[in-house]
């Protein structure tokens, strides 16, 4: 199942310099104007299953 969170991120260029939740972390930031709000979907992995993943990795082999 994705999840999705919404982010502030600020650019420099082709650089992120910036990247916080709006709800907690942008309240006090004098630069929230700079910012573009995009929301971003992922599909969460157990630990378990990331380690087993580099496990399986062809560069090991």
């Amino acid at each position: 199942m994705y999840k999705r969170i919404k982010l502030n991120i600020r650019f420099a260029g082709n650089e992120v310099v910036c990247a916080k939740s709006p709800a907690n972390c942008c309240k006090g930031c004098a630069n929230k104007n700079n910012c573009e709000e995009i929301e971003v979907y992922y599909n969460p992995f157990a630990k378990k299953d990331i380690e087993e993943c580099f496990k399986n990795d062809e560069r090991n082999r």
